[in-house]
């Protein structure tokens, strides 16, 4: 009977520690699933970047093309020295405050790009930390677990083959 209760006992523990693990891998997706939501926040701030990048640049082409037409419209419609003084500076001006909001479009996004890669690196470390943390102290728990649990193991087998020695006996010792 006592063999009958430790066999019960050890299916016992045995449900536990499957419930534990189970409850661990649960929770181990959960902070997996969570992780993914962030990385996509994070891609998405970086697809509105980029976005926003691309209109810069489209409204600043709009804007040299229609100033680049009303200049060779004036251009061509008076071909005086005096237009053509007002209009040159006004041109050269214009470029320059082109190229500058250009530069500074680029500086921009590649300030935003490298921030949200620096963030998406600091998270993917930090996840990684917390990865090997939690599998050591797994390795840790399970070294435990089965260091504890040879020694209940070799009792509990001496004592199913002491039984069935007694019960052998018992036998022989009827015939």
């Amino acid at each position: 009977m006592d063999t009958f209760m430790d066999r019960l006992s050890h299916k016992k523990s045995s449900q536990e520690m499957i419930q534990a693990n189970s409850a661990a891998d649960a929770a181990k997706m959960e902070q997996l699933k969570n992780q993914v939501n962030e990385y996509d926040a994070l891609l998405q701030d970086m697809r509105k970047v980029n976005l926003k990048a691309v209109e810069n640049m489209e409204n600043m082409q709009q804007m040299l093309e229609a100033a680049l037409k009303k200049i060779e419209a004036v251009k061509e419609a008076d071909d005086t020295k005096d237009i053509k003084a007002e209009i040159e500076p006004l041109f050269t001006e214009l470029k320059k405050q082109i190229e500058e909001i250009s530069m500074r479009s680029d500086d921009f996004l590649h300030k935003e790009n490298v921030k949200v890669y620096r963030n998406v690196q600091a998270s993917m470390e930090e996840a990684l930390e917390k990865q090997t943390d939690t599998i050591s102290q797994k390795i840790g728990e399970s070294t435990k677990k089965q260091s504890a649990l040879l020694p209940v193991s070799i009792i509990i087998m001496l004592m199913v083959i002491i039984d069935i020695v007694i019960n052998l006996f018992n036998i022989v010792i009827k015939f």
